[in-house]
């Protein structure tokens, strides 16, 4: 069951079949006042209720995949003979995706450091999600492919796609400051993601990068 569904909804059908014919083959449900002693799931008896006649299986609660994820409970089919059979059963909640990637900062700052080499690092981003499970998985992106410089997907550090190519005849009196700015979005892996992006500017003074072969 997907969490935030509201109290009622249908998780299943639970059907026992017996032989008999006629009244004896009419079965009633009932949830057990039991503990199933299953650390890793919660008591169901409460979070769910069975039809007698039908066996439909509701839940009583909305559920909130960030507080409880399993549930398990103990059912019982009895016949007018007062035979009867037991089920156990889990339901697992799902999670949606509640909340958006945050930034630690909505903008960064980054300097590319006279000869730096294809491959490294000049900075990392950073985001953080509240939700759990897939959803709180959070992946980086560049919004805008860049030819300089490419992201970790999952660890948010910037990285040199190539060497960082000094300008040829400028010393370091004369070079003029430049910048560069890379938009870099911030997902989980999940295709109805919710997205946040930040600014990251670089500082690409000590380069050519952008500049014409001059």
């Amino acid at each position: 069951i997907r969490e935030n569904l509201p109290p009622g909804t249908l998780v299943t059908t639970l059907r026992a079949v017996d032989a008999d014919t006629g009244a004896f083959g009419e079965l009633r449900y009932v949830v057990l006042e039991q503990a199933l002693g299953d650390p890793t799931m919660g008591d169901g008896r409460d979070a769910f209720a069975v039809n007698g006649s039908s066996g439909e299986l509701r839940s009583r609660l909305t559920f909130d995949y960030e507080r409880a994820k399993a549930f398990q409970l103990l059912v019982r089919a009895t016949d007018a003979g007062n035979a009867s059979a037991t089920v156990t059963v889990r339901v697992l909640v799902t999670g949606e995706d509640e909340y958006d990637p945050i930034f630690l900062s909505p903008s960064f700052n980054f300097e590319v450091p006279e000869g730096a080499r294809k491959g490294q690092s000049i900075g990392r981003v950073l985001a953080t999600d509240e939700d759990e499970g897939a959803d709180g998985v959070v992946l980086y992106t560049l919004a805008k492919p860049s030819p300089y410089f490419a992201i970790n997907q999952t660890t948010g550090s910037i990285y040199l796609r190539v060497d960082s190519q000094p300008q040829a005849g400028a010393g370091r009196a004369k070079r003029e400051p430049r910048e560069m700015s890379l938009e870099v979005q911030a997902r989980s892996p999940l295709p109805t993601s919710r997205v946040a992006s930040a600014q990251v500017t670089i500082d690409v003074t000590h380069t050519s990068f952008g500049l014409a072969p001059d």
